[in-house]
């Protein structure tokens, strides 16, 4: 009898190795198709990111103009200080105490409430990813806080949406510190704010896309401050580094995510000086910045130059003489450089 059930045993798993050897070959070629799908599949979108990467590096220099924006003579006498792009068609462009949203063509779309003072002379607004505009400026307080606290609020941070409504995100009761400029991650929605107080001492702010503070970036590991005046601020996509355009300190000032120091950028070694403005990065987490410098005739001398990551001098992407004086600059996703330009906006690429 155990016998007769030993045989029964043998019999069925004989069965079932015979069923599972003449699986095999098909689960073989069903894995060995899927793998070879999916190697296409990554082979298409590297060659895809390589020729993007080809394409961007290819276009580093010289910078071709494509079009011009010339912002209307109303917006005042200075020079534009900073600009934010939520698409081509849509430019926000400051002034000192003017904001004003621009199309494609220069043409006035939106102007800041009168309620509003814009209040800043360096990079002081921004586009989050939702493309809402998060900017620096004092509120119009009513006539009977005026007596007491003044015409104007302290600085706050405020968000202007689609439509058109603002609500603060942060009015930060500070008196001795102030919000210069401010940009908006797009990589987590964070908002990083540089401060400055007087006399020539500054830090970063980070808070959450809703305003709450999350910290504070100030010293190096050796104690030492890392800001003096921060003037314009940004964040590389790709490593997450905040990059800050302190004018005071003539440098450019690079944190890692989480505030530890990792280098300051003062010109490369045939600068006579180094005064940077704007600051932005591109997709391939280079650095492009806006300074001045004295040719050796004298003359004031504007530059953009392109670093790497780690801060090292790639080349000089645009030289103009100071009576087209840049000050800010953005670079989208496809690789259009925007160059504010005394009162035009230059587009490259």
């Amino acid at each position: 009898m155990e016998q007769h059930i030993l045989y029964m045993v043998q019999g069925r798993f004989s069965g079932i190795k015979e069923r599972i050897e003449g699986l095999l070959p098909t689960m073989e070629e069903k894995i060995d198709g899927r793998i070879s799908s999916m190697e296409d599949k990554m082979k298409e979108r590297m060659s895809a990111m390589e020729k993007k990467i080809k394409d961007m590096m290819s276009r580093c220099f010289p910078l071709v103009l494509t079009s011009t924006i010339k912002v209307p003579s109303t917006f005042g006498m200075f020079d534009i200080n900073h600009i934010s792009v939520v698409s081509p068609d849509k430019l926000w462009v400051s002034k000192w105490r003017k904001l004003q949203q621009v199309d494609g063509t220069g043409h006035v779309i939106r102007s800041l409430d009168d309620k509003y003072e814009y209040e800043s002379k360096g990079g002081g607004h921004t586009v989050s990813v939702e493309g809402d505009l998060v900017f620096i400026a004092r509120v119009r307080n009513s006539e009977q806080s005026t007596a007491s606290y003044g015409l104007w609020s302290h600085k706050g941070i405020r968000k202007m949406t689609a439509d058109g409504s603002i609500t603060t995100l942060l009015a930060p009761d500070l008196p001795d510190l102030s919000p210069t400029c401010i940009h908006s991650s797009h990589i987590n929605g964070d908002l990083l704010i540089g401060m400055y107080s007087y006399p020539g001492t500054g830090q970063v702010m980070r808070c959450d896309g809703t305003g709450r503070k999350i910290g504070d970036i100030e010293l190096d590991e050796e104690g030492e401050r890392l800001y003096k005046g921060p003037h314009y601020i940004t964040e590389n996509r790709i490593n997450g580094d905040i990059v800050v355009s302190d004018r005071w300190k003539e440098a450019l000032v690079v944190v890692d995510r989480s505030g530890r120091h990792r280098f300051d950028y003062t010109g490369h070694s045939t600068d006579t000086l180094f005064d940077p403005r704007g600051v932005c990065t591109d997709l391939l987490g280079r650095i492009l910045v806006r300074h001045c410098d004295i040719d050796d005739d004298g003359n004031d001398v504007c530059f953009i130059s392109l670093l790497d990551q780690d801060g090292r001098f790639l080349t000089r992407l645009l030289t103009e003489q100071d009576n087209e004086s840049l000050s800010s600059l953005y670079v989208d996703d496809n690789y259009n450089i925007y160059v504010a330009n005394t009162n035009i906006i230059k587009v490259f690429r």
